[in-house]
């Protein structure tokens, strides 16, 4: 739309470390040192929180029934989320198996292997944070059905380590291919990607381009601007 533009980079990579300690993490939350742990983030809007918990809830009863000893914890972002996500976990018996953390997203993220989460902002901070992850999207009906209908929706990806990569890094799915019968062999996958190396080095690669000092370079931006 010929409107000119900087590239400034991104707060978040300027915030996370380049490298976090996974074990001091875990022994933070709770969590055992060793075994297999998914993080879990549903989001933090009450609408999409609420669409996405009961297929989350129904992905860790998936796990567990193939992987007994999993470890889950989940990042979230206010009390109400907190209510409805371990009402979501409770409805399918698995409340007890989910330590439930208010926010420290990126410390859950930390305490992971691989991250379950809401598509947003959390997939820049798990990017970020170099850990593998599983993307889900669900919109309202009606939200859908605009965007479908109405072809509001043009970019190849929705998850932002896919759109910054400009190719599919991660799995990402949308509205009925969030299940538990989708995600959970999706997130088992990710355990054992034999490219996991060159994922950490992808990520690593974008948090180098976006670590730029960005809140000095907008600020330098628009004292430019209003020189002009």
């Amino acid at each position: 739309h010929s409107v000119s533009a900087e590239f400034v980079g991104h707060p978040l990579a300027d915030q996370i470390p380049m490298h976090l300690d996974s074990r001091a993490a875990r022994e933070s939350l709770g969590l055992a040192g060793d075994g297999e742990v998914v993080a879990l983030l549903p989001g933090s809007r009450q609408g999409e929180v609420s669409r996405l918990s009961p297929d989350f809830a129904a992905t860790v009863a998936w796990l567990l029934q193939r992987r007994p000893d999993m470890q889950f914890v989940a990042a979230l972002a206010s009390e109400q989320a907190r209510r409805i996500f371990a009402a979501s976990l409770d409805a399918v018996g698995v409340r007890d198996r989910v330590t439930l953390v208010d926010g420290q997203s990126q410390r859950v993220m930390a305490a992971s292997d691989v991250v379950l989460l809401a598509s947003g902002t959390a997939t820049l901070e798990a990017m970020l944070v170099k850990r593998p992850m599983v993307v889900a999207y669900r919109l309202s009906m009606l939200t859908s059905f605009l965007l479908k209908g109405l072809k509001l929706f043009k970019a190849p990806f929705f998850a932002q380590p896919n759109l910054l990569a400009g190719r599919q890094v991660v799995p990402e799915y949308f509205n009925d291919d969030v299940r538990a019968d989708v995600l959970g062999p999706a997130l088992l996958a990710q355990f054992g990607r034999a490219d996991r190396d060159q994922l950490v080095h992808t990520f690593t690669a974008i948090h180098e381009q976006l670590r730029r000092d960005a809140s000095e370079r907008a600020a330098d931006a628009i004292v430019g601007l209003i020189k002009k």
